[in-house]
């Protein structure tokens, strides 16, 4: 008898377990997607600060002179050398000379997830985002996806979300005071999510928005990429070659899927092409340049000298940055191909800008 309760008690104990386990595959927004969505800890560490590269912000280049700090090959080569400027001023808007000022910025965070609406940065899902409207076009992201449409098996796709930077805050101020320009920066706020996007997981829908992507689909173009892949990883990126993302190959489609598997190299190409679609809506600016020096403008193709990357999750890269396209090998160095946490991502955009200090 003895036995045969065994038995059953073990019957009964798989039963439950088989029946758990199924009620936790359904729910997509239960226990299950609070385990896999990892905490950065930007707030419940300090990360916010401990993490963020604080020589990142050099050089500073005011007028012609020399740069103040820094290694000279940070500044982009497409940004004029001119060092005196005139833009509306604070008397009445009437246009001034004055002199221009270059630096760099942290103003954005982009998180790049597997799970739908895990925000690392928050240590937590994002709120609200369990709704069935909200969830209906949203993709569970990782290794060995296959698109909604089956039109493709790729080896990656991340979701990400786009956030501002709270740190921009004290730069701001910086620059608010000595430049009339209006400056990006703001409170930490939520500016974009991929998953309320419907052609961030479809690569059809996707070429709607860029269909210049067919003149760049031949075997000429995607060969020309392998010296910007150069360029990026030992120098810094072309700027004319739009089509390019340096080592992650091309640019095109603005979608989450990617050909490698590598979580550092597939999540900073998903970070590019996050932001190349977000010049591309507009709601990215261009911060550098001739007509951006009074102000920020749109740029439909992605300025990709104007970005440096810097991972924050799960290992802080301290203390330096990246250029967009920069292969892993050169700033990862393999160290964050970290099982399970390592596959979420959490990267700080830094930005070049220029403004005009008159009066």
């Amino acid at each position: 008898m003895n036995f045969i309760a065994r038995i059953r008690a073990a019957l009964f104990g798989l039963a439950f377990l088989m029946q758990a386990c199924g009620a936790l595959a359904q729910d997509t927004s239960g226990d299950i997607a609070g385990v896999a969505c990892p905490d950065a800890g930007l707030f419940s560490q300090g990360g916010l600060v401990s993490k963020v590269c604080t020589t990142c912000y050099f050089p500073i280049y005011i007028g012609d002179s020399l740069p103040i700090g820094g290694n000279t090959q940070r500044k982009p080569d497409d940004d004029p050398s001119s060092g005196t400027c005139i833009c509306p001023g604070r008397i009445f808007g009437y246009p001034t000379p004055g002199v221009k000022l270059g630096m760099w910025q942290p103003t954005h965070m982009i998180e790049v997830v597997r799970q739908p609406y895990c925000s690392p940065a928050l240590g937590s899902r994002i709120s609200g985002s369990t709704s069935s409207s909200t969830f209906a076009i949203a993709k569970q992201g990782g290794n060995g996806v296959t698109s909604p449409d089956h039109e493709q098996h790729t080896p990656s796709y991340y979701n990400f979300h786009y956030w501002k930077f709270p740190l921009s805050v004290l730069t701001d101020m910086v620059t608010d005071t000595v430049c009339v320009a209006e400056s990006g920066g703001g409170d930490m706020d939520l500016a974009y999510v991929s998953e309320i996007d419907p052609t961030w997981n479809s690569d059809t829908l996707a070429m709607y928005t860029h269909p210049e992507a067919v003149l760049f689909s031949n075997p000429i173009a995607i060969a020309s990429c392998m010296a910007d892949a150069a360029a990026s990883t030992l120098y810094k990126p072309i700027p004319m070659m739009f089509w390019c993302h340096g080592a992650h190959g091309h640019a095109y489609p603005f979608t989450g899927h990617n050909n490698v598997s590598d979580p550092a190299n597939s999540t900073s190409s998903a970070a590019s092409r996050a932001l190349a679609a977000l010049h591309r809506r507009g709601i990215a600016k261009q911060t550098y340049g001739t007509w951006a020096v009074c102000r920020d403008h749109s740029n439909p193709t992605l300025p990709r000298q104007q970005y440096r990357l810097q991972a924050m999750f799960p290992i802080p890269e301290l203390p330096n940055n990246h250029w967009l396209g920069a292969h892993p090998s050169s700033w990862a160095g393999g160290q964050f191909n970290l099982p399970g946490v390592g596959e979420d991502f959490l990267y700080l955009v830094w930005s070049w800008q220029t403004c005009c200090m008159n009066f």
